[in-house]
């Protein structure tokens, strides 16, 4: 039943995957992970596909993930651009400790949105958002 549901096939999804590791230059070489980053990479790509599946997700046409939240009220679609040394520089900003601070600031400077908006993701959309940061930070 989930099938139907689906805007795009699992073959699809899985191919345009790989075209956004090779498009940000992400190592998509799953033999060369240890177990546990093997566990971590395998649970954030389940969860990407799953998203490009349903439509939430799509690659754009720059090899950048468009997302738009689908449990988070009026929210924009978030573009994930490219990281820049200016995206990290973010974190120096914050205080020591602040961590999800400095995430969430890395991520509103990748997105080019506000740490505020992203405060208001939920569930799912939290998720995807922190399954491609970690994909793009890697």
């Amino acid at each position: 039943m989930e099938e139907a549901k689906n805007k795009v096939s699992q073959e699809v999804a899985e191919a345009e995957f790989d075209r956004f590791c090779e498009e940000m230059d992400i190592e998509n070489d799953e033999s060369v992970l240890d177990e546990e980053d093997l566990t971590q990479w395998l649970k954030g790509k389940r969860r990407l596909v799953k998203a490009m599946m349903n439509g939430s997700l799509v690659i754009n046409e720059n090899g950048e993930a468009v997302y738009t939240p689908q449990k988070s009220g009026d929210i924009a679609p978030l573009t994930f651009h490219e990281s820049t040394v200016a995206d990290l520089m973010v974190m120096d900003g914050k205080k020591k400790g602040h961590d999800v601070r400095k995430t969430i600031g890395v991520i509103a400077a990748m997105t080019k949105t506000t740490p505020a908006t992203l405060s208001k993701l939920r569930g799912v959309d939290s998720k995807v958002m922190l399954a491609l940061f970690a994909l793009l930070m890697d």
